[in-house]
């Protein structure tokens, strides 16, 4: 038996490994099952080139990842294979998760679609196809069944990380994957996720297969993996892709000691929140190597805030930001424009507030209704007025190549402000950030090597390229 997965092409700069193949692939390598892997974001594929490939090689079963911003690139994807195979094709990832009868309405070149975490659900379904067994027992499913959409249970959650086998990073091109501003400072650099599940309610949110519930790898398994990525792929650097590395602080503590204890010299970054560290775990954050943070902060509107239920306070976020910066480690400040609530004043009060918070990088995002999200399901209770909830993928028109919002197809959230009114305050709070003298001289004091000259100054001209294209684009 031998199974395809398939990442998406996309036209976005530096593609990121898809981590849900890489754990899906793991799991089927384990189980004895034939695996081969296509991420057609990261090797530069046309549709045309993807489909050469899949009929050179025909698989058994096509398996391809879905997210809600690349949901037309999957949807026509999937057509484009089916166009040269015959093999069942299976849809997983955060988008079918949250809308699995949709997906298999919008596609009748979709079969079947994994709901979830879908490393023991892909291989019962393929197991039970290749043998002709009932698939009503198998939980975690939808599919067509004598013309009609079938849902079986839920799938119960993974709870021992510890046994998920490590990522299959060999099935993937990984010198494809190469550090980018502001994450990443040398190569070869790979990604981990360490922990699923966040239990804290933030509107914009999607936890359609995760879910809320927390479970991590125990401290030895992921030193355990980290020095597996450094023995069998020279790993430098790693970025945790875990939503809050530090939800157990006791736990990101023992990692850290666990590190510096074994002398696994390694340069690493993490996402958390603002109310998950204190002075003892950044010091041995920093000790251990970590060099960058990414906090939430979303706005510097307290109502906003209340509204998408952060559950902090500014002077929370300030003292995050001061804490960090003592202990040397570098931030990132996550920023959302169109948040419910948003109008031109409370966004003029965000871009000063993150001058005033001044991290070593900014990163803007324009707030979109994610199914599986909060917001997605009160604005389809019509609750945020009345709108077309529904994703298209034959109408070009949505389509933002490259951009650097991530709003591509995705459905934005109605307020006072349209995309390009969001999209031009953007555009306005990046250049008055970065481009500051006070913020230019700081930040060249900070480098230390002449890697970090070529890394950061690669990410400038990137910056400012996109700052003269998006003005011609702008008028």
């Amino acid at each position: 038996m031998q199974i395809l997965l398939v990442n998406p092409p996309s036209e976005a700069p530096s593609p990121v490994m898809p981590l849900g193949l890489a754990y899906l692939a793991a799991a089927l390598d384990a189980a004895g099952i034939g695996v081969t892997v296509v991420d057609a974001w990261a090797e530069g594929l046309t549709l045309e080139a993807l489909a050469e490939k899949v009929a050179r090689r025909p698989p058994d079963f096509t398996a391809v990842t879905m997210t809600s911003p690349a949901y037309a690139s999957a949807m026509r994807t999937i057509d484009r294979i089916r166009s040269c195979s015959t093999a069942p094709i299976i849809v997983g990832g955060p988008h079918p998760s949250a809308l699995p009868e949709q997906c298999l309405q919008d596609n009748p070149n979709i079969d079947f679609v994994v709901i979830g975490e879908g490393e023991a659900t892909l291989l019962e379904l393929v197991t039970a196809l290749a043998g002709g067994e009932d698939l009503k027992s198998i939980r975690g499913i939808a599919y067509r069944h004598q013309g009609k959409m079938l849902r079986t249970g839920p799938r119960e959650r993974v709870e021992n990380l510890d046994r998920l086998p490590f990522p299959a990073y060999h099935l993937f091109p990984l010198n494809r994957y190469r550090t980018h501003p502001p994450y990443g400072k040398k190569n070869p650099y790979l990604t981990l996720v360490t922990s699923r599940g966040c239990p804290y309610r933030c509107a914009y949110c999607a936890k359609s297969v995760f879910g809320p519930a927390f479970r991590a790898m125990s401290p030895a398994r992921v030193v355990a993996q980290i020095r597996h990525m450094i023995d069998a792929y020279h790993v430098k650097e790693i970025h945790f892709y875990d939503d809050d590395f530090t939800l157990d602080m006791k736990r990101a503590e023992q990692i850290c000691d666990l590190l510096m204890r074994a002398g696994v010299d390694i340069s690493w970054s993490c996402t958390t929140r603002v109310d998950l560290v204190d002075e003892n775990l950044l010091r041995k954050m920093k000790a251990s190597g970590c060099w960058l943070i990414s906090y939430g902060v979303e706005s510097a509107d307290p109502d906003i805030l209340k509204n998408i239920r952060k559950g902090y306070t500014l002077d929370k976020v300030l003292g995050a930001f001061d804490l960090t910066r003592r202990m040397g480690i570098r931030t990132v400040a996550y920023l959302m424009a169109g948040l419910p609530g948003e109008t031109p004043a409370t966004l003029k009060q965000t871009i000063r507030f993150s001058k005033k918070l001044d991290p070593d990088f900014v990163s803007w995002g324009i707030t979109a209704l994610y199914p599986g999200s909060s917001l997605y399901e009160e604005a389809s209770r019509g609750k945020l007025g009345q709108m077309d909830l529904r994703y298209t993928y034959q109408d070009r028109s949505w389509h933002a190549s490259g951009s650097p919002y991530g709003d591509g197809y995705a459905i934005i959230c109605p307020g006072a402000l349209s995309r390009d009114e969001l999209k031009k305050y953007v555009r306005r709070a990046n250049i008055d950030f970065y481009l500051r003298p006070s913020y230019l001289i700081g930040f060249i004091c900070k480098i230390r090597s002449f890697y970090e000259w070529v890394h950061f100054a690669r990410g400038g001209l990137k910056f400012l390229f996109w700052v003269m294209k998006t003005r011609v684009s702008n008028g």
